[in-house]
């Protein structure tokens, strides 16, 4: 399967179908003794300069959820005017997608854990670690990858 070189924002409702997908192939991975994929790795796939967002599609205490791959999605968040914040959105708990951001909370619907989009820290839920920080500059109008 291809994908596109530039990223799709994704909607909750196509990333809550991912997440069910992903859920499923977690629980199959982990029964069958690999805790790989509750490990979640930073995007270091992601070179420096990659497109993540328009800055005017990144709404202040909300954010967007941007899709890269199967194993790649990224939440770009504004907690404060004019600040932006990027954070690999694999859930640290089992590996699902983070697919929404909500008054400065980066939720994963799998298990409802949620991390604050100004440092990726757990707030609550079943996760224990933070959502790796993904480095990011303002290019003209974009966000991209530091």
């Amino acid at each position: 399967m291809e994908f596109p070189d530039t990223p799709t924002t994704v909607s909750r409702r196509c990333f809550l179908g991912g997440c069910a997908a992903t859920a499923l192939a977690t629980g199959t991975a982990l029964s069958a003794g690999t805790a790989a994929a509750a490990e979640s790795q930073p995007c270091g796939k992601l070179p420096p300069g990659t497109f993540l967002a328009k800055k005017a599609d990144v709404p202040l205490n909300g954010g967007v959820v941007v899709y890269f791959d199967d194993e790649t999605s990224v939440v770009v968040a504004q907690p404060k005017k004019g600040t932006y914040t990027a954070f690999d959105a694999k859930c640290t708990h089992l590996g699902c997608m983070c697919s929404e951001v909500d008054n400065n909370l980066i939720i994963c619907w799998c298990h409802d854990s949620r991390f604050s989009s100004v440092d990726g820290k757990r707030k609550t839920g079943p996760a224990k670690k933070p959502l790796p920080q993904i480095k990011t500059k303002i290019k003209g109008d974009d966000i991209v990858v530091a």
